[in-house]
């Protein structure tokens, strides 16, 4: 709920209905002018923060839309026009977890969770339907006859994704292994960056790191990634990161999905919308990230904002309205 802020400016008392907006370390506000100062009731204000909220909204865009254009770059397709249209989004998200009812928070998210965690196993070829998966990671249900390992997957995913919703560890080489080790736990014992040369089919084995290098690889991501994160629009630092993240292939298993809890892990530590990579897209995300490896990032960028966009619409758009 904006605050009412009374103002005097001579003699008189006029009422403007404010918003803190946060932009890093900077807050500006952004307000809306009522009109002489009469009493306010609490369900006045809540009245009147409803009635402006699109133009609250399109003010606070507006502020992130300047600060970005003032700090961070961002290259073809993610234009002044893509980027608007993803800030308008994630400031109706943050409203979103913000203003809903706790308990409507904690729905919407697990909602959200279980959909990410079905659809980010099931790329790699986990076949647990997502009433599967609901079962497993709510009711705790295991129905006779499902694969041990596909069990353990969806648990294992389901709690690493919550854990990175809480923690706040920069991301280095020991976190990563540390995010690897969850969710490879009672899957693989096969821990750490791998010391084995390994092949994914279709993809020539000489395209991926050598073992001896893949500690160094990773090192050298860690220091691109540090070096980019105050410089890059989020959504193109987060895909930028994965792609080049699944180029090296670190682990000897889970890597995509070690991969893309890290692109969320981007994502929500910069305070934007987390995203979920379908498996009906398989085909075009496995092109983007082939074609980034060539050194062509327009794919990858426009598959990024494609999906990107369609989640938030699929899951928390229908929310906004009633985050007030």
């Amino acid at each position: 709920m904006s605050p009412v802020t009374i103002k005097t400016i001579k003699g008189k008392k006029y009422a403007y209905l404010e918003k803190s907006v946060r932009l890093g370390a900077t807050v500006r506000k952004v307000s809306h002018y009522l009109g002489p100062a009469p009493p306010f009731s609490r369900w006045k204000v809540a009245e009147a923060t409803a009635e402006y909220q699109e133009e609250f909204l399109q003010k606070e865009v507006v502020l992130r839309m300047q600060q970005i254009q003032a700090t961070i770059t961002s290259t073809f397709p993610l234009t002044e026009e893509e980027i608007k249209k993803i800030e308008e989004m994630n400031v109706k998200y943050r409203q979103i977890m913000k203003n809903l009812h706790p308990k409507s928070r904690e729905d919407l998210n697990k909602r959200f969770v279980a959909n990410y965690v079905f659809e980010s196993n099931a790329l790699e070829g986990n076949t647990l339907t997502l009433k599967n998966v609901a079962e497993i990671v709510f009711e705790k249900r295991i129905s006779s006859g499902q694969d041990l390992r596909e069990i353990y997957d969806a648990q294992n995913s389901y709690n690493l994704y919550l854990y990175l919703q809480k923690t706040r560890q920069e991301i280095n080489s020991d976190f990563i292994i540390k995010i690897h080790a969850l969710l490879m736990d009672k899957i693989d014992d096969r821990l750490g960056f791998r010391k084995v040369p390994i092949m994914l089919v279709g993809k020539p084995m000489t395209l991926l790191s050598k073992p001896e290098e893949v500690e160094k690889e990773m090192d050298n991501l860690v220091k691109w990634y540090r070096k980019q994160k105050g410089r890059s629009y989020p959504l193109e630092l987060a895909f930028k990161f994965h792609a080049k993240f699944e180029k090296i292939h670190p682990f000897c298993d889970g890597n995509g999905r070690v991969g893309r809890f890290l692109l969320n892990y981007i994502l929500l530590r910069k305070k934007y919308f987390p995203i979920i990579i379908r498996k009906t897209t398989r085909n075009s995300y496995l092109n983007a990230l082939e074609a980034a490896d060539q050194g062509a990032w327009i794919v990858l960028m426009r598959f990024a904002l494609k999906h990107y966009k369609e989640t938030f619409r699929k899951f928390f758009e229908v929310y906004y309205q009633y985050a007030k």
